[in-house]
């Protein structure tokens, strides 16, 4: 593969999925020609290093003997550190951040905070500590319509006591970030949330080895324009939007097919089966209909994860079309779907999704649907017709 063409990358990811698409997060890992295969056994380890021996040899690729490494505790990969004790940051990588200068210019602090958000889910509230300096940022970036210096703007005139403090908390937070734990998907997940007039928080965490409950990982957001109107956002409202962003937004590869728990301090939001909602709130149950979960309630002085979260102001997330969807269709074969409902999954069915063979069904049922299907059916076997 030449080096230096725009496409090259995703050629060759496709490539490297093609021949270990089968074994990606079974047996190993992989990002482009960095292959970290894992085992719980030394007998294991082997038989999957053969099998890679295998497919490089089957389809011609070779390795060079001094970059690789075997049988080691643990393995840098994509700026972590992959061990048994669980996922943390790269101490080579941090070590830059502690030698860090107080950026002077726009372009500086935007290089610092892209560095920084890489490692966002090991700091919880990076949102809270982020914050001035987005919002310094947003202050100076250019504007078509305003008279603005830019991305080489000097930050003189405008770094106040505020964005210091900020950018030493989250520089410490990062050098002294935590080594979270990893997803045991065989065992059930806990999921703490919380919201507040500044900002939605969640802490996804799982109880491992009898021990107790360990953090996977750490997610916050601030709250958009339209959400900070409390005359269309109720508390019952924010709690479910939060619940929903949560569980379809953050963690939904990690909870799609598996069960978990919601802890919330907020006890209407248990009551979502008999709770009248809105067009909006209906839509936001629809989809968290493809998950499997329970609601509990825990008072706010015990919900000290998530709480904290989420009261850290935030600069305000813009809206995204990609969040605007008219469905959502789930193979069969995910868990979550054939599993038999629990009272939750019950009582978010104001709204329910069906599958495709039953809208197929109620289509066919319909009697001005009906007439379309067959008026369609008659034009395409009239376009496919072989001449006579």
């Amino acid at each position: 593969m030449p080096y230096g063409l725009c496409n090259a990358p995703g050629t060759f990811q496709r490539l490297m999925e093609r021949i270990f698409g089968d074994q990606r997060f079974h047996s190993l890992l992989l990002y482009l020609d960095d292959v970290v295969v894992f085992s719980s056994t030394f007998k294991q380890h082997l038989e999957r290093l053969e099998s890679v021996f295998s497919r490089l040899r089957e389809h011609g690729l070779k390795l060079k003997l001094k970059k690789c490494h075997f049988f080691q505790p643990e393995v840098k990969f994509l700026g972590h550190v992959v061990s048994a004790s669980g996922v943390s940051t790269d101490p080579d990588k941090i070590s830059a951040v502690r030698d860090w200068s107080t950026p002077s210019t726009v372009a500086e602090l935007r290089s610092f905070l892209g560095f920084a958000s890489y490692y966002r889910r090991f700091v919880q509230g990076f949102a809270r500590y982020a914050a001035p300096l987005h919002k310094l940022v947003a202050k100076l970036q250019p504007h078509p319509n305003r008279n603005r210096m830019g991305r080489n703007a000097t930050l003189r005139d405008h770094w106040d006591w505020g964005c210091d403090q900020a950018f030493n908390t989250l520089r410490d937070k990062l050098i002294s970030a935590p080594v979270l734990g990893y997803a045991d998907f065989s065992k059930p997940f806990v999921l703490e949330v919380d919201a507040s007039g500044l900002g939605l928080g969640a802490v996804l965490s799982q109880e491992q080895d009898g021990g107790p409950r360990r953090p996977v990982a750490y997610a916050s957001r601030g709250l958009r324009p339209t959400e900070r109107n409390m005359d269309n956002y109720s508390a019952m409202k924010l709690e479910l939007l939060q619940l929903k962003w949560a569980v379809t937004d953050k963690f939904r590869d990690y909870l799609l097919g598996t069960k978990f728990t919601v802890l919330t301090d907020n006890n209407p939001l248990c009551y979502l089966r008999t709770a009248k909602l809105g067009a909006v709130e209906q839509r936001w149950a629809a989809q968290l209909a493809l998950f499997d979960f329970t609601i509990e309630y825990r008072p706010g002085v015990c919900n000290k994860n998530a709480d904290a979260l989420s009261r850290l102001p935030a600069p305000p997330v813009p809206v995204s079309m990609d969040e605007i969807t008219s469905g959502i269709f789930v193979p069969a074969e995910i868990k979550s779907v054939v599993v038999s409902p629990s009272v939750e999954i019950q009582a978010i069915d104001a709204c329910p999704t069906r599958t495709r063979a039953n809208l197929q069904l109620l289509q066919a049922e319909d009697p001005v649907l009906k007439a379309f299907l067959a008026l369609r059916g008659c034009r395409r076997c009239r376009y496919h017709t072989p001449a006579g």
